[in-house]
């Protein structure tokens, strides 16, 4: 549970607090420096709010898992907790590379500036930022599924 709560901080700093940053202020965190700095800082914050949500999941299915037993066993050193929640982690962090290598792209703005859009836009000319534009919530989808049967159906 304290992984859970620390990455849950990690997805108020990450997420939340640009949003509010953003949307409330009109400042761009993400879009202040340079594209390399657009893609680290959506990838970590994607990461988290992956493993934030899993981390959850598996503490209570290893809860869960646990009330089903009659009787304690002795105890004994079980790491099945910590390999689900590295396998997981590993996992998650194969599925969001695509933000670390493809998110973003440079505007050029009236005044001859340039504009980092830290997102995947689906009018872009680049067709990389329209088949990740296109394809997100299924993207999701399959995270959940790779997810799923890896790290629980083996422990059923």
């Amino acid at each position: 549970m304290a992984v859970c709560a620390l990455l849950n901080i990690g997805v108020l700093l990450t997420n939340t607090l640009t949003m509010m940053l953003t949307l409330g202020y009109g400042v761009h965190f993400r879009s202040l420096f340079d594209l390399g700095w657009c893609r680290m800082n959506v990838f970590v914050a994607q990461w988290i709010r992956g493993m934030a949500s899993w981390i959850l999941v598996i503490v209570a299915f290893d809860r869960f898992r646990q009330t089903k037993t009659v009787r304690r066993t002795p105890t004994r050193k079980n790491h099945m907790v910590f390999y689900t929640m590295f396998t997981t982690s590993f996992i998650l962090l194969i599925l969001n590379l695509h933000y670390l290598l493809f998110t973003g792209s440079s505007i050029p703005l009236d005044d001859n500036t340039n504009f980092i859009a830290c997102i995947f836009h689906k009018h872009s000319v680049n067709p990389i930022q329209r088949f990740f534009a296109s394809t997100s919530i299924w993207q999701e989808l399959v995270t959940i599924i790779i997810v799923v049967s890896t790290t629980f159906l083996p422990q059923i």
